[in-house]
């Protein structure tokens, strides 16, 4: 998923300015320290909708809306598919959806039991619709935590152990907490704070609306469930136009930024200090030029960027409002300082009357890594994996029953000679044979 750990984000603190603005203070552009040098952004190439309107059975509007992917079999022992992607319709009903695949590329398969949340949820709520839909692993709640909006006018929270049933939990963010005269609250991505010093475990981008002005807000919180709303936008005004929406926070090569969309039609890009209080100038990050018409653009909207496969991965919301869809664009650029890329499932199985769990790791980090894989059953050693090929031991418990657990599997590369090591784990679920 795109949202990053915390302790990613630890070494971004020494960007922030040495006195940061306190809450409410005048929003300034942000200027990173001239010894760092802004890595060029990935360059973007267009792939082709997902959400295709004459194969989906839910699509009760004819338009999808603002992307949210999980990396699902992170948090999952048994998920649908590696990945999960959850949109919606925005007009009435709406309803927050989702699809899965194996592979950012596809193919995506739809659910078939969406939507995985309806505008009306009795006794928590009935609203003419439900949309905007963003996930995050909550580690506090051990859960799958998903904010959407529904109506307009308020953000609220939803929370799963699969990833598609949920549990209502409460609202977020509504007008009155975003300030007197604000009328719209919606379009809300959530985080781990990345500011090391803060008292807050999680922030979020929204958009408000006061007057004809759209803006992106911030709001902080402890646990996920609880937010305080900061009183000044973050962006809003000036270069962007009176309207933008569709905030997200990104990294790329050390830099924080906030991505968003405005009424250009293109996706914007502003770097942003780990305090979430200071912007850098708009940077264009993608527009996608209209085919009958070179010089106009297709609007592009709510971005989600996930790097992971040895690619970087641009899911956004494509067309005319009321007439949207997801798409997908593709760069071949990647972090440099991601050095892994490896997939990993653990799987509980039975042979011959006897419990043994598999572990599959499969290598697309661009590049050799000695993969480890250990559990409570033993372990194996594999140096030098190629990049694109797997390896999958199986595990023999040596008797009929193993109780649910987790395989982890330690990684390690060696670029110019010195050892950089990760660690990831898979959950196996429980099996008597």
């Amino acid at each position: 998923m795109s949202r990053h750990p915390r302790s990613r984000f630890m070494r971004l603190a020494a960007l922030a300015a040495a006195g940061a603005l306190a809450l409410g203070a005048t929003v300034t552009e942000y200027s990173p320290p001239s010894a760092v040098a802004l890595a060029p952004l990935p360059v973007f190439t267009e792939v082709g909708e997902i959400t295709v309107d004459s194969q989906l059975t839910y699509n009760p509007t004819g338009e999808q809306i603002f992307p949210s992917v999980l990396h699902a079999s992170e948090y999952f022992a048994n998920p649908l598919g590696e990945w999960y992607l959850y949109y919606a319709p925005h007009e009435n009903p709406g309803g927050i959806s989702l699809m899965y695949a194996d592979d950012l590329d596809g193919p995506w398969t739809e659910h078939t039991a969406n939507p995985v949340v309806a505008n009306v949820w009795q006794p928590h709520y009935s609203t003419y619709h439900v949309s905007s839909p963003d996930v995050i692993w909550n580690t506090q709640a051990d859960k799958l935590f998903l904010y959407f909006h529904g109506g307009n006018d308020v953000t609220r929270i939803a929370s799963s152990d699969d990833g598609i049933t949920f549990d209502y939990e409460k609202i977020a963010v509504d007008n009155a907490a975003s300030g007197t005269g604000v009328t719209e609250t919606s379009y809300a991505r959530v985080f781990p704070h990345p500011d090391p010093a803060s008292i807050y475990e999680y922030a979020m981008f929204y958009m408000d609306k006061l007057g004809n002005k759209r803006r992106i807000r911030v709001a902080e919180s402890v646990d996920g469930l609880d937010w305080v709303v900061r009183p000044t936008p973050l962006v809003g005004g000036g270069s962007d136009g009176d309207n933008v929406s569709g905030g997200n926070l990104w990294e790329w090569e050390g830099q924080l930024y906030v991505i968003y969309h405005a009424g250009s039609g293109r996706i914007h890009s502003r770097t942003v200090d780990p305090t979430l209080t200071t912007t850098g100038p708009l940077v264009a990050l993608y527009g996608l030029p209209d085919p009958a018409d070179p010089t106009k653009l297709i609007r592009a909207a709510a971005p989600e960027i996930v790097s992971a496969e040895g690619k970087t991965y641009l899911f956004y919301e494509q067309g005319d409002r009321l007439n949207a869809t997801i798409s997908l664009a593709v760069s071949d650029a990647y972090p440099s300082d991601q050095p892994f890329d490896v997939d990993a499932t653990a799987t509980s199985t039975c042979a011959n009357g006897v419990a043994r769990v598999t572990v599959r790791a499969h290598n697309e980090s661009g590049r050799a890594v000695d993969i480890g894989i250990a559990t409570s059953y033993g372990g194996r050693q594999f140096n030098g994996v190629a990049d694109g090929a797997t390896v999958a031991p199986t595990l023999s418990s040596g008797g009929a029953s193993i109780p649910s657990g987790t395989a982890t599997i330690t990684l390690v590369v060696r670029p110019n000679g010195v050892a950089t090591s990760a660690t990831i784990t898979a959950p196996y679920t429980a099996i008597t044979c």
